[in-house]
């Protein structure tokens, strides 16, 4: 009010005018928290560092454990000494090449005028030689087969004649589609470019006219079409497989879609995966589904999206705040049991180090400790890991939980600051969130699902956006293999074109191509470098929490 006359001269006026200004402050308070917070996590995302690694520092508690606080100059040299004790030089590695590389080799003599020995005058017989090797990259190179039909007729009655029949490899089977100029291996390369390399069409065209042929987009789209034809029985295969696996993670992704009934519009749509996520070194079902829907809208009748991929499934799904209610457990009967992702609760913490560094620091505290049990648990059977689990984890999370419902009712914490939008999510999915107490199969996250649906974000940002429903069924099913496949560090090409070739070939044996079965029978197409690469990642990961908690228990 900028008039003083307009002011109220009662005393219960006075009050009421106070607790609407009061009213006010808080809510603008409130709001102002809230958008420093959104243009923070704005600023960090486009600016920042993106690693939500928790490092100890003086100001971050340790969450029960008070000794650690009492002792902490003591823990500190003694880390320092681990780390010189524990300190190993790396091997070199080997300079030659392997060994399955094609080499010309090209022979250096000394030069004719120099043979002769300057004592004695005769030349000088080899006795030994330098290699050294250079490795050269060569574009790959089209191959056109051209196969002749020789025709034979009787030069007398000049009635007869005999055309060659085409051999195994030159029948209906050597092409996707009858009479197509376009063999296998060029389709295996224009799913790999595009789903694995995420390569747009137009850029696939470019890669193909380097090697000397032009293959339109359009023809490449059809290529894709009748490829995602053919696997389709081997891809529902994968998805029957899947839906036995007693564990399954669930996450969605958004894509662009077009729609002709919304000119000059794009529609978004969905692109789901469901992947087998068994807690533990052995998965019976390691096959990762995609599937596509136009939207995240969900309904009893329909059964679409989600509810409807999952209508037949009996187990847990491990999902976040959204697939518990709304989306993957809509009309499961009680069929489908959640199970939270406590990656998607620290992160909502690690969030709001800012805003309240104090509690944050101790909740991110209580999810090391957390994850380092889960690490110890990680090569143990179902049964041990539940049993470790009951016994370490269980009095650590009820710890937490009586911590949260504390800050809950504290005053000081504001509901839509980022500390108590934290607090408020872990209290809305606790239930789901403490599942994995329940069964030693359930993993505490699902950053396994969300790691590998993470690829097609990448091609995203490439190939922008998806075309019709069609084409992001065609996607579903491409991306269906290509992940199960990589699953398995297996040689994608090689994989795709066997595939390609065994299925239009009328092979009917579907569990062969299977990307598990498949590397045990070609064990020469498993990348093994990934393979070590992931083993050694892992095993500096292990040995760095191992003396972490070797730290922590002096």
């Amino acid at each position: 009010m900028s008039d003083r006359q307009d002011l109220p001269n009662d005393i219960e006026a006075c009050h009421a005018l106070m607790e609407t200004q009061s009213e006010l402050t808080e809510r603008l308070a409130s709001d102002n928290e809230k958008l420093k917070f959104e243009l923070e996590q704005l600023k960090r995302y486009i600016y920042g560092q993106r690693s939500e690694r928790f490092i100890d520092d003086g100001s971050q508690l340790a969450l029960f454990d008070t000794s650690v606080q009492e002792n902490s100059d003591a823990v500190d040299v003694d880390e320092t000494v681990e780390e010189k004790i524990t300190v190993r030089r790396r091997r070199k590695k080997s300079d030659r090449f392997p060994d399955n590389l094609p080499r010309e080799t090209q022979l250096i003599d000394v030069p004719e005028q120099e043979r002769a020995c300057p004592c004695c005058g005769d030349e000088m017989p080899v006795i030994d030689k330098d290699v050294r090797e250079r490795l050269e990259y060569v574009p790959a190179k089209m191959v056109v087969h051209v196969l002749e039909y020789l025709k034979r007729a009787c030069s007398k009655c000049k009635e007869t004649v005999k055309v060659a029949p085409p051999p195994e490899s030159d029948n209906d089977a050597a092409s996707l589609t009858k009479g197509s100029r376009y063999g296998f291996g060029v389709t295996a390369q224009i799913i790999l470019g595009k789903y694995a390399d995420h390569l747009p069409l137009y850029r696939l065209e470019d890669v193909f006219a380097r090697a000397g042929v032009v293959i339109p987009r359009s023809t490449q789209v059809g290529l894709l079409d009748a490829a995602a034809d053919l696997i389709t029985p081997l891809t529902d295969l994968m998805k029957s497989r899947l839906l036995t696996s007693p564990v399954i993670g669930m996450d969605d992704t958004p894509v662009r879609l077009q729609d002709t009934s919304l000119p000059g519009k794009m529609r978004t749509g969905r692109m789901w995966l469901a992947r087998s996520n068994v807690c533990g070194p052995e998965d019976p079902s390691p096959y990762s589904v995609f599937f596509f829907h136009r939207s995240r809208a969900q309904g009893k009748a329909t059964r679409e999206g989600p509810s409807a991929f999952l209508a037949d499934y009996q187990g847990w799904a491990t999902v976040d705040a959204y697939g518990v209610y709304d989306g993957v457990y809509l009309g499961s009967d009680d069929r489908i049991f959640a199970s939270c992702c406590h990656a998607h609760v620290r992160r909502k913490f690690e969030a709001a180090r800012s805003n309240d560094p104090q509690r944050a620091a101790r909740a991110l505290a209580f999810y090391r400790q957390l994850f380092d049990i889960e690490d110890e648990a990680a090569e143990l059977s179902a049964s041990d890991r539940l049993r470790l689990r009951r016994e370490k984890s269980l009095p650590l999370v009820e710890q937490f939980r009586l911590l949260l419902e504390d800050w809950r009712a504290d005053a000081g914490v504001l509901p839509k600051s980022a500390i108590g939008v934290a607090v408020r999510y872990a209290m809305n999915q606790w239930k789901p969130l403490v599942a994995f107490l329940e069964d030693g199969r359930l993993p505490i996250h699902n950053n396994d699902t969300e790691r590998e649906l993470r690829k097609l974000t990448i091609g995203r940002k490439n190939w922008l956006f998806i075309g019709s429903e069609a084409a992001g069924e065609v996607a579903a099913r491409m991306y269906t293999l290509v992940a199960s496949a990589s699953r398995q560090q297996l040689d994608l090409w090689a994989y795709l074109d066997d595939v390609l070739r065994s299925l239009a070939g009328g092979q009917c044996e579907l569990e062969s191509l299977l990307p598990d079965r498949w590397a045990v029978s070609h064990p020469e197409s498993i990348r093994t470098y990934r393979q070590q690469e992931s083993l050694a990642r892992a095993a500096q990961t292990k040995a760095r929490r191992a003396r972490r908690r070797k730290l922590k228990s002096r």
